[in-house]
């Protein structure tokens, strides 16, 4: 797996020769091998590309991400097939259970409410942490209460103010989106790579939705990108989209070690399908 997030934002041709992405605009040329190259996010529909390019990065399992005209992620490519025994792991997906997949979602939720409870903490709103706190403590399988929906309302409302909510047409929730469209992909990524078909959904059931699982394996990520909004939320969209690229060159805690984002999100993964499988002794755990 590369290290480096390669971000095209201007008319070029992006091309392959020799195991070497070739970037070409009318001023220069670059070289950069794909072993580098972790993820690549095109981020103006400028941009030109390779049939050639395109199936290396596939094989090489290069997370691609394409954004609108507005320069918002809009798409990710996913491989088929990134193992040889696909087929054998999609079947056993399938025959998840009710039962397990309720335990596995309920554990995620509640790792994810969790993580919004101490980052509400970190941020000194004690009183909010600990209402988050209550309704972790009362969550059942498969949430029937929206306990889950509660802690958002409350965290965000903490966060930006008792008028957001997650419909408006602003920054913050452009930045959000943005940001939450980087961890869908990686998440998606690894778990095609783990032989699973990311429409079926632990919980997530969007006939519209071709990530459900991943919508579903990624929640208790999403306050590191709340935490980088929250920190620039007086800023423009432009800068916030900068410095949710951070995600990719820092580390975070994980296991007891420093460990770069994408090296976690495939861990995580790979672990949580074992649990599902019943192969694994128990839902991984990722605090912020």
């Amino acid at each position: 797996m590369g290290w480096r997030t390669v971000v095209v934002n201007t008319h070029s041709k992006l091309s392959y020769k020799n195991n070497h992405l070739i970037f070409k605009d009318a001023q220069r040329t670059e070289m950069i091998h794909l072993s580098e190259i972790d993820i690549l996010l095109l981020e103006t529909t400028d941009i030109v590309l390779t049939t050639m390019l395109i199936k290396r990065l596939v094989d090489e399992n290069i997370v691609l991400i394409f954004c609108d005209d507005k320069r918002l992620p809009i798409a990710n490519l996913v491989p088929l097939s990134a193992r040889h025994d696909s087929s054998l792991q999609l079947s056993r997906q399938i025959a998840w259970s009710e039962e397990v997949k309720a335990e596995v979602w309920t554990t995620i939720i509640a790792q994810k409410i969790l993580n919004q409870s101490f980052y509400l903490e970190e941020c000194g709103f004690h009183q909010k942490s600990q209402s988050l706190i209550s309704l972790y403590n009362g969550l059942e399988l498969f949430d029937p209460s929206n306990r889950e929906g509660h802690s958002a309302r409350i965290y965000f409302n903490t966060l930006f103010g008792n008028d957001f909510n997650r419909e408006q047409d602003n920054t913050i929730n452009a930045s959000l989106d943005y940001g939450y469209s980087l961890l869908l992909s990686m998440f998606a990524r690894e778990l095609v790579a783990s032989g699973c078909m990311t429409q079926l959904g632990l919980k997530h059931a969007n006939q519209f939705n071709q990530f459900n699982l991943a919508s579903d394996v990624m929640e208790p990520f999403r306050p590191i990108i709340d935490k980088i909004v929250y920190e620039n939320r007086n800023s423009s969209f432009v800068k916030i989209k900068r410095e949710l690229f951070s995600i990719f060159s820092e580390t975070f805690q994980y296991s007891n070690k420093n460990m770069y984002l994408t090296n976690i999100v495939s861990d995580y993964t790979k672990k949580l399908v074992k649990a599902l499988n019943h192969e694994g002794k128990e839902v991984p755990e990722f605090r912020i």
